[in-house]
């Protein structure tokens, strides 16, 4: 027999927090993984590129993410992903 089961409001706030969280988790490693592969991002929620002497710099903000791609000479680096307090390189 199929019994009535009732949830609290709060089982169904934790229920909803982790749904939230499992998708965030998976957005966040959908767009590293095809960071690395050097693809664009799905979950971007801001572009910006900026010009240099040397080159330019795409960066797009994620959620909770950036990335970086670096096309300049003066840096090595040519992508740099993480969370979203990481700041461009200027050297």
């Amino acid at each position: 027999m199929i019994e009535n089961i009732k949830y609290s409001k709060s089982d169904l706030i934790k229920i909803l927090i982790l749904a939230f969280v499992i998708v965030w988790i998976i957005c966040f490693f959908i767009d590293y993984f095809r960071a690395r592969q050097s693809k664009d991002l799905l979950f971007c929620v801001k572009e910006v590129t900026k010009e240099y002497d040397d080159g330019t710099v795409y960066s797009c903000t994620g959620l909770g993410y950036k990335m970086y791609k670096y096309n300049r000479s003066s840096i090595a680096t040519d992508l740099e992903f993480g969370p979203f307090f990481i700041k461009e390189r200027t050297k």
